[in-house]
């Protein structure tokens, strides 16, 4: 994300200290329930966990719709934050699991998205599919370390890992119960699939 983008995105919250604290509590208390939940929780549950009225909400988040876009860009942005860390990482092999755990984590939360998120998303230009871009460019950074490393085999592409990526996603989506240690089990057994041989 760019200084630009972040910038943007700063630019909406709430100037007075009350009200961007009101606007951060409903904001975390969104992530955590879409993450354990999905994203058809209850708004009203929200609101009692970020400990504000339902008015209050609804000043800040007008439509659920909104609410999820907002949260989502959140998530995004630390995701992404992330994986420029760990561009930077000692061990590429490490590194790009690391950060397909991230992603794999960031897709199952969402993956039931209203049409018109995904629609907000996908418009050019837009900080969501801006972000979604940076998200498959810090993936195929990642890997390129991982192959010249010798880790990853040298015919394995972006949209390959990222598409193994969503594909367990949509598993761990549907198995809500599992928790984290199922993705990292198929994720291990992805990339045992693409390991470079001797």
């Amino acid at each position: 994300m760019t200084a630009t983008e972040i910038t943007d995105w700063e630019s909406r919250r709430p100037k007075r200290a009350d009200a961007r604290r009101n606007y951060d509590a409903v904001i975390e208390a969104a992530r955590a329930a879409f993450a354990r939940y999905g994203v058809d929780t209850s708004i009203d549950e929200i609101a009692r966990s970020a400990g504000v009225g339902n008015a209050t909400l609804y000043r800040h988040f007008p439509t659920r719709d909104e609410l999820i876009s907002a949260a989502l860009a959140e998530n995004m942005a630390a995701v992404h934050k992330r994986g420029t860390e760990l561009a930077g990482a000692e061990e590429p092999l490490t590194a790009l699991r690391e950060w397909l755990l991230a992603t794999i984590a960031q897709i199952s939360t969402y993956g039931g998205l209203p049409g018109s998120v995904l629609d907000a998303a996908g418009r050019e230009g837009s900080l969501l599919g801006v972000t979604c871009e940076h998200m498959q460019e810090t993936t195929r950074t990642l890997l390129a370390r991982a192959q010249e490393s010798g880790d990853i085999r040298r015919d394995v592409r972006m949209d390959d890992v990222f598409d193994l990526a969503a594909g367990i996603a949509w598993v761990v989506s549907r198995e809500r119960a599992a928790g984290p240690d199922r993705a990292a089990r198929l994720l291990d057994l992805a990339l045992d699939g693409v390991t470079a041989r001797d």
